[in-house]
């Protein structure tokens, strides 16, 4: 089963076959055309679909691990979160949601082509001190300053 993120409905290119998504998604299309493809796939099929919590957990988890929670909505955690669940393949040009599920072994395809290569695992720099932190922070710890920048450690 393909699990469609927002790409899908906004490109109207996914692949074949059975699909389904969360009931969310139509809160991220922002067009008419979108979303009234979004309609009319769920006249013909579209499954709605809704993660366990267990799943939503692990995937937070895991995403906390490569540095992509911060820069991952919660539509995109419960995207990937019903992927893992169900073992579908995700269809999306979201390379943080792409790298988490290379991370988790959790297929995944894109609607433009454009997929990652490589796992990239990421860290947060104090661009004053360069103190590092593992997630987003506001202001960095160390010196106040709130110019804080992602960087890729892998």
């Amino acid at each position: 089963m393909y699990i469609l993120d927002t790409c899908a409905f906004l490109t109207q290119n996914h692949p074949k076959g059975e699909i389904a998504t969360i009931s969310e998604i139509e809160s991220e299309l922002n067009n008419r055309q979108s979303k009234q493809y979004f309609t009319n796939m769920r006249e013909i099929g579209l499954k709605i679909r809704e993660p366990k919590v267990d799943s939503i957990d692990k995937i937070r988890i895991n995403s906390k691990e490569t540095g992509d929670l911060s820069v991952l909505s919660s539509i995109d955690v419960k995207i990937l979160a019903l992927a893992y669940e169900i073992h579908g393949i995700i269809v999306s040009d979201d390379f943080a949601i792409q790298n988490v599920a290379l991370y988790m072994g959790v297929e995944f395809t894109s609607c433009s082509g454009n997929e990652i290569k490589e796992l990239r695992k990421w860290k947060y720099r104090c661009s004053a001190c360069r103190a590092e932190a593992l997630e987003k922070v506001d202001s960095c710890s160390v010196c106040g300053s709130e110019k804080i920048f992602r960087f890729k450690v892998k």
